[in-house]
């Protein structure tokens, strides 16, 4: 809209992290913002400290802003979310960007907030009047109503949502997926070339079609298609069962092949 430049920084596996070399490089007089999704989809990844005050430093250093996607911040496994916006001098140049959905699993209700200084909810504001206008009232105030959610909500909500990684990621391996284990959201990456397929897309179209399970090819999520086309995500925000099956078809239609393809 603002016709800007936009540079990205590839996270790759095994661990997503950031590469602060190429980070640095992104940076300069002219960076006006910088966009941070943790917990990150499509991979899993929970920002951590280091990484978050990395980014941090080079927001002051070239007086630059700050949105943070952090609608999976409830769903952490084993690794603490840190807003960007609690480091020291972070609050005054960052939005913040939540939602109701992904925690209460309530996304068909686009309920969401942006937490920020008055000077820069000033700029939201702007632009919300002329996308969404305003949401449905009713969903407005159930939302008030879920955020008084007792502490006893998330831990089960933890609970519940680690059963289905585990299954989900120790099932994968049996396959014989080279899994990235995820430290939040509901999402897992995977390795798809020991079964012999050319691009993710091509993998996902075979999924759906002679295995009866669907898949998202992860190119779409990189500037570059072929940094993510090796990779495919699977989603655990399912019931228990459909993540067994999901298992089992693939066990029957992949486990122990390597499917030779024709191009």
């Amino acid at each position: 809209m603002v016709d800007a430049t936009i540079k990205t920084v590839t996270l790759r596996p095994p661990d997503f992290a950031v590469p602060e070399k190429e980070l640095r490089e992104a940076f300069s007089s002219k960076t006006r913002a910088i966009m941070v999704n943790t917990p990150h989809n499509p991979t899993g990844k929970v920002f951590s400290l280091q990484e978050l005050q990395l980014i941090a430093s080079l927001c002051k250093q070239h007086d630059s802003l700050a949105f943070t996607d952090e609608v999976y911040h409830r769903l952490t496994f084993g690794a603490e979310h840190i807003s960007l916006a609690s480091l020291d001098g972070m609050y005054e140049r960052t939005v913040t960007l939540n939602s109701l959905g992904k925690t209460f699993s309530l996304t068909g209700w686009k309920i969401g907030w942006a937490v920020a200084p008055p000077n820069l909810t000033w700029g939201v504001r702007q632009a919300h009047a002329f996308l969404t206008f305003a949401t449905a009232t009713p969903f407005q105030w159930a939302a008030v109503s879920a955020l008084k959610a007792p502490d006893s909500f998330y831990k089960d909500l933890i609970a519940d949502y680690s059963s289905k990684k585990d299954i989900l990621v120790e099932g994968l391996k049996e396959v014989g997926f080279k899994v990235f284990e995820p430290k939040g959201t509901y999402f897992v990456m995977a390795d798809h070339t020991p079964f012999g397929f050319a691009s993710d897309v091509e993998f996902c179209k075979f999924l759906i079609e002679e295995v009866g399970v669907a898949a998202i090819p992860p190119s779409v999520f990189y500037t570059d298609p072929d940094d993510g086309k090796h990779l495919v995500r699977f989603a655990f925000c399912k019931d228990e069962d459909t993540l067994r099956q999901a298992v089992d078809r693939m066990k029957v239609k992949l486990k122990g092949k390597v499917v030779a393809r024709t191009h």
